[in-house]
């Protein structure tokens, strides 16, 4: 069997009870690690959407770690698939990253991610038959203004919730989704951040998914290839 150690996300160096994991500590930073088969993360189907799929029941395994740690100390999440080749590495890493880990646990402390998306509206099937040709380009500008109109409202919508939170970020789009961000937001003050979601959604007419909360995974942004 080919085993490794898993790394799931960095924190502070204090007692934790993580089933299956452990902490590697150094100068006040942890490493939340466990000891794995590296076969299950060979051949992996990226593409493979099925709640039982490998891939699935593996993020969900490297999820439920890092949220059992986040409930009670910041988390900064690594990147899925994280090996070392041990507690040496482990350490070694630390001990580069250790500045910057820890200014970036103060940074998240006390916050809490939440997703937030818009969809275009699923449009209605036009009938064509006996519609000119002067009537079909005027139904065609209506509709590409009303989408021009919804991604500027989309953007506005960003825009206040990125002065609601202590940070945002977006993600690329695909489909009919006009907006994919993540926002950073104070404990203290989330009942003001769903507020304003569903204030400015309601104004602009949008459709909105909210996901979270989540430890920061889109907040993490240390590298560990040089580490």
């Amino acid at each position: 069997m080919n085993r490794g150690l898993y790394a799931y996300a960095i924190t502070r160096d204090r007692p934790a009870e993580v089933t299956g994991a452990w902490l590697i500590g150094h100068r006040d930073l942890a490493l939340v690690v466990a000891e794995v088969d590296l076969d299950r993360f060979t051949g992996l189907d990226f593409d493979e959407p099925a709640e039982d799929s490998p891939l699935a029941v593996l993020a969900r395994e490297h999820d439920a770690v890092v949220r059992a740690v986040f409930r009670h100390e910041p988390v900064l999440p690594l990147r899925f698939g994280t090996v070392l080749e041990g507690t040496d590495a482990a350490l070694r890493l630390l001990a580069v990253r250790h500045d910057e880990a820890l200014a970036r646990l103060h940074q998240v402390e006390g916050r809490r991610e939440w997703g937030v998306r818009v969809r275009a509206a699923a449009r209605k099937p036009v009938e064509l038959d006996g519609l000119s040709g002067t009537a079909y380009l005027t139904l065609r500008r209506r509709n590409l203004t009303a989408a021009d109109d919804t991604r500027r409202d989309a953007a506005a919508l960003h825009e206040e919730l990125t002065r609601a939170a202590a940070e945002s970020t977006r993600r690329d789009l695909a489909g009919d989704v006009l907006l994919d961000a993540a926002y950073l937001v104070d404990a203290g003050r989330e009942d003001d951040f769903h507020a304003e979601i569903h204030r400015l959604s309601g104004e602009l007419g949008l459709s909105v998914e909210i996901t979270g909360p989540w430890p920061p995974y889109s907040f993490t942004t240390m590298e560990l290839a040089d580490a």
